[in-house]
């Protein structure tokens, strides 16, 4: 199968039963009772809508009119031949998605207006977007084409597929024509038989006669945040157009037994490999597709008995250092605001306080602002506006997190405090979804602040998800926080991963050990790479213990610190870091058994650079002697307390 954007053909994950849980709370005997009466639902879910749109703060409401007035006198630009092929030839995702997300933004904050307002001059122009998206040749991204069997780099007309650009376009033009279909027919009725048509023709047809989009899951094929991803948007799809009941109950079926392989193959403690950045995309949106079902059936499903389904939901406050700072491993970013209304309505699910807080606390840092860039994302936050905004908006922030099957720690000096030490550690294998080569890795914030961190991804391009990705400086470990054993770094794949990882924890402390051996390849000849932190949080202090054992001596051995603050050789052994006159934090380190040397790491890529700024710095601490065998230890300790 070709490469798809978001899976590496090295992609592999535990299997953790065939729970089934989806399928087992929505019964097929439910399903049917409540999609025969769709079109009822269909009339109270628009009338919900409306009431809490009406009941948005008149502040709140003027902004989104003001940003659909701009699309008033949009000029809606074509997308031409040689603009999708611009991927194929340069590799280079944004000309095409720049222009083509622009356009579809403008349509939604155009609607969105018209629904607050109901002023019938947004129609023509909300009919000219439509029927723009309608003319498309696909709604498919020119990096997800490659799904196709034609390899010509520009969609094949006679073999749809779905991704996630033709999965967004089809629900959000879907909520559009729901919302406002009594303006659009009165404008012309031709205008909702062609939203249909397209509809049909893009999703509804390829979507219930195909099974062997990798993303469904059904060929065996590991899936990530795709599939619930896909899967909602083909569910609100369905739900809110004008489909027949009997096709409505098909999709529905297949959407649980497809979204199932998603939740069959997490891991019990509820741990997103993807990375923060990705969890409003995999278990967010698992969060509206249950939601939403649970609003067609009405009934009365014990979720509190599903414990995986509550840990998908707590993960994101485990991960949360503080402010809008996230644990980055993987294809993450080290700044991001995970989707509030997702956040709360775990909360609400469970009837969880601390959830219900944290969607008000991240919705808090959004500024109340309501995203009119997707209407469906506008319509389910205004939904809980009045909760997220009367709700407390307070961070958990737990002073520890151990994500046992995913070997992924976080740990801070006190809970419900960003003041002091937070640490992040990773265990796991290289072959998780958008995996970096950074088994033993770590990362420390003090007093919310980064100083050692993890560099994250940059701008995606063909390379990032080609047998090259691994070329990226930022997915290698000798990028992160790892050491490079024999001048070699590690290497992707399942079988490179962690052994013997070990967690320990007491009223004061936390400890966690592994042997990194096994993410090297043969020609590390390393026998064995025990990694041990132990972080004393009554004392700010993280204690970093290795012992190692080579099977041969080719160089010596090299262990990499990326930081952000610049350090400062204080001493031989000690390197500390200031903020700004004060000294913040200070690593030690054997001068004895090692050189060192710091680098200025210079950021060309936007992405990475829009996060750190110009540059990060790399310390290096080169052996002075070849052994075999050796012990070493380093203390980061907190300089500046913050009481």
């Amino acid at each position: 199968m070709a490469l798809c954007l978001f899976v590496l053909v090295i992609l592999q994950k535990h299997s953790f039963g065939q729970r089934n849980i989806l399928s087992k709370a929505f019964t097929q005997e439910q399903l049917q009772n409540n999609v025969s009466n769709i079109a009822a639902w269909r009339l109270e879910q628009k009338n919900n809508y409306l009431q809490k749109i009406a009941t948005l703060p008149d502040s709140v409401k003027a902004r989104l009119i003001k940003e659909g007035d701009r699309g008033l006198q949009y000029e809606w630009p074509a997308l031409p031949a040689s603009l999708y092929l611009d991927y194929k030839i340069t590799g280079t995702r944004y000309n095409f998605e720049r222009k083509n997300n622009e356009r579809r933004k403008i349509l939604n904050e155009l609607a969105v207006a018209a629904i607050i307002t109901k002023d019938k001059k947004y129609i023509p122009q909300i009919a000219n977007g439509i029927w723009t998206l309608c003319e498309q040749s696909t709604w498919v991204l020119p990096a997800h084409i490659v799904a196709q069997k034609e390899k010509t780099g520009l969609p094949d007309p006679y073999e749809l597929v779905i991704d996630l650009g033709s999965g967004t376009a089809g629900s959000q033009l879907s909520m559009i024509q729901f919302m406002l279909s009594d303006e659009l027919d009165a404008y012309s009725k031709g205008i909702g038989k062609r939203v249909f048509a397209e509809l049909n023709k893009r999703i509804f047809q390829p979507y219930l006669t195909r099974a062997d989009f990798w993303w469904m899951g059904f060929t065996g094929q590991p899936v990530n945040n795709w599939n619930p991803w896909v899967n909602t948007n083909v569910l609100m799809t369905a739900l809110y157009s004008g489909l027949g009941a009997d096709s409505v109950g098909l999709i529905i079926g297949k959407t649980l037994k497809s979204t199932d392989f998603f939740v069959n193959q997490y891991p019990n403690d509820g741990g997103c490999d993807e990375g923060p950045s990705y969890w409003s995309e995999a278990g967010g949106k698992l969060m509206r597709f249950i939601h939403v079902l649970n609003k067609l059936t009405a009934t009365s499903i014990n979720w509190k008995q599903q414990q995986l389904i509550y840990n998908m939901g707590s993960y994101i406050s485990k991960v949360h250092i503080g402010e809008n700072n996230f644990v980055n491993f993987a294809d993450a970013f080290s700044k991001s605001i995970p989707d509030p209304e997702s956040v709360y309505s775990y909360g609400a699910l469970y009837n969880d306080p601390d959830l219900k807080s944290f969607g008000a606390y991240l919705f808090g840092l959004q500024k109340h602002k309501l995203d009119n860039g997707n209407i469906i994302d506008f319509l389910e936050t205004a939904s809980v506006y009045d909760s997220l905004t009367a709700v407390l908006p307070i961070a958990p922030l737990p002073a520890v997190s151990w994500f046992g099957d995913r070997q992924v720690l976080t740990a801070r000096t006190k809970s419900k405090s960003t003041n002091g030490l937070f640490l992040a550690v990773q265990g796991g294998h290289n072959a998780e979804s958008h995996n970096h080569n950074d088994i033993g890795n770590f990362i420390v914030y003090a007093n919310n602040i980064p100083v050692f961190v993890d560099a994250g991804v940059g701008s995606y391009t063909a390379q990032t998800f080609s047998s090259k990705r691994y070329e990226l400086w930022n997915m290698q470990s000798g990028w992160h926080n790892c050491p490079t054993i024999n001048g070699v770094m590690q290497k992707e794949g399942i079988s490179y991963k962690a052994n013997d990882v070990q967690f320990q924890q007491t009223a004061n402390s936390v400890s966690l050990s592994m042997d990194i051996a096994a993410a090297y390849p043969a020609d590390a000849a390393v026998k064995k790479y025990i990694r041990k932190f132990d972080f004393d949080q009554s004392k700010n202090s993280i204690q970093i213990s290795e012992n190692y054992e080579l099977l041969a001596l080719n160089e010596k051995l090299a262990l990499h610190f990326l930081v952000h603050i610049k350090p400062t050789i204080e001493k031989p052994g000690k390197i500390v870091f200031n903020n700004g006159e004060k000294k913040l934090l200070e690593f030690n380190y054997d001068a004895k058994l090692f050189d060192v040397n710091i680098e200025d790491k210079l950021l060309d890529d936007e992405r990475i650079s829009g996060i750190w700024g110009k540059q990060l710095y790399r310390i290096i601490l080169t052996a002075k002697d070849l052994k075999k065998t050796g012990k070493q230890n380093f203390t980061i300790q907190l300089v500046d307390a913050v009481l």
